[in-house]
């Protein structure tokens, strides 16, 4: 059963109007990095064709013995008893199990409609009924077809929904996996790299901004947690951001569009020039002097130099720029030698911080950590000096789009500290530094280390980033015993 810490009613105010729905205000001042909300999700679900196991969440094809509808692996050998013992009392033919087996989309709308048949988790079903789902807007739309077809007719026509204690119609069906669709989060599956979905009670209710003042964590368990990333007055509307700060305005307000069914007007996306970052800009081909970006006006949509009005490209040509450059990119990955080719060759047509710029400056920065891991590789001066351009590059883009507290930023702080840490031992080493340039080197590590640390130590243990930092706690030891050494080695030199 899904619970939440007191610290929610006790720090926030639910409000609502025409304009944000529901959404959520600071009641009282709230301090950088403090917990609003600790919530273990009401369902975990998959994503959308995906089959996961109804206990430990693998990627699976089995189906418990007992109930036959709801996915279970050969490691689990059973789940919720509840659910299973409901279904398992459902008199289905082979062919209708078979049917029911065949459309993956059947288990969230399974796992939802079970709510509501047991007391314990009635309330659970009626707070979720509660969530905003746009069902008129999907109503006849591609996702409302589809969901028609591989989860609501196949419950309906193999009589699943009549033998629930309340039969459902395609109304309430389709309302609960757009419900779904709109608020829940994504979180980690337990294969790398995989993801499924989380569906919250309290911390869907946080409005949305590109800018936010809030951190939303989810660990192992599943569970999440909701933190301030700065400080925050009382009276401030609270703000998660549903997209990934690094994208550009276009690409973020999309898929707010289309998963979220609202245009984003927060300060960000008001700007054309995203707040000076210029992380959807063009470089104007007609501008000889600095500063000539081309950028589109919110008002009318053209894209124009802010030099010259004159200068502008086609909506169309822009649209085509940027799916070949991510085709470009999509098909350069991994590849170190063709991701710097392209990382060249869209520098004359993007600015420098344009989000494929970024994307681009991320993929190479992550191939350069793996080679300098390797000791094999025996990496050169100019690979650590490249990852350490990249780093500082990012970062002076997150520290405008993400002040305070940020994982990402702290992740790239600790990536470019380490790495200098790591040149500055290997030119002391080489004898192309010496004691002094190697301490003064190893103290701003520190600052950085330090720096990154107080923002991780906010996420919860049972994290990646967690877990980070609690080995930045030994390294940045390690890293002080170094720094002590070295300055008593000084000291005796001078002594000598």
């Amino acid at each position: 059963m899904a619970a939440a810490t007191d610290d929610f009613g006790r720090k926030c105010e639910v409000k609502q109007n025409e304009a944000l729905g529901r959404f959520v205000v600071a009641q009282c001042n709230l301090r950088a990095g403090e917990t609003l909300l600790l919530e273990q999700p009401i369902v975990v679900v998959p994503h959308m064709g995906d089959r996961r196991c109804s206990k430990c969440f693998k990627l699976v094809q089995n189906f418990c013995r007992k109930c036959r509808l709801l996915v279970l692996c050969e490691d689990c050998s059973d789940h919720n008893s509840h659910n299973c013992q409901r279904l398992a009392e459902i008199e289905l033919s082979e062919e209708q199990v078979k049917r029911l087996q065949e459309h993956p989309d059947i288990q969230p709308a399974l796992k939802c409609l079970l709510l509501r048949e047991h007391p314990e988790t009635l309330p659970l079903y009626e707070e979720m009924t509660q969530m905003e789902t746009h069902l008129a807007t999907r109503k006849g739309t591609d996702i409302w077809k589809n969901y028609h077809e591989h989860a609501f007719a196949p419950l309906e026509e193999c009589g699943v929904l009549k033998h629930l204690q309340r039969e459902a119609d395609e109304d309430q069906v389709q309302g609960l996996l757009s419900i779904l669709d709109v608020n829940a989060f994504e979180i980690r599956a337990p294969e790398p790299g995989g993801s499924m979905r989380g569906l919250y009670r309290r911390a869907g209710l946080f409005a949305h901004s590109c800018m936010p003042n809030l951190v939303t964590a989810i660990d192992d368990e599943r569970r999440i947690k909701v933190y301030a990333n700065r400080f925050i007055a009382a009276g401030e509307i609270l703000y998660n951001c549903y997209t990934n700060v690094l994208l550009g305005t276009e690409e973020r307000r999309d898929i707010l569009r289309v998963g979220k069914y609202f245009d984003c007007t927060c300060p960000r996306c008001q700007d054309p020039t995203e707040l000076g970052t210029h992380m959807s800009s063009f470089i104007c081909s007609h501008c000889s002097c600095p500063g000539g970006y081309i950028i589109r006006q919110p008002e009318t949509g053209t894209w124009q130099c802010i030099l010259n009005p004159d200068h502008t490209l086609k909506q169309e040509f822009v649209a085509n720029i940027l799916e070949r450059a991510r085709e470009e990119i999509f098909h350069a990955r991994d590849d170190i030698y063709r991701l710097e080719l392209l990382l060249a060759k869209l520098s004359r047509l993007l600015h420098r911080n344009h989000y494929l710029m970024l994307d681009l400056k991320q993929n190479i920065a992550s191939i350069l950590r793996q080679i300098l891991q390797n000791i094999a590789h025996r990496p050169n001066k100019k690979v650590y000096e490249r990852k350490i351009r990249l780093c500082q590059e990012i970062l002076l883009v997150l520290k405008v789009l993400a002040p305070g507290i940020s994982r990402m930023k702290a992740i790239a702080l600790y990536e470019l500290a380490n790495t200098q840490a790591e040149l500055a031992r290997k030119q002391f080493s080489e004898q192309e530094q010496s004691g002094s340039d190697l301490l003064a080197t190893l103290e701003q590590v520190e600052v950085m280390i330090r720096e990154s640390l107080r923002m991780l130590l906010f996420e919860p243990l049972a994290t990646p980033e967690g877990q980070l930092s609690r080995s930045m706690l030994r390294e940045l030891k390690e890293l002080q015993d170094d720094i002590k050494n070295i300055q008593e080695s000084n000291d005796d030199v001078v002594d000598q």
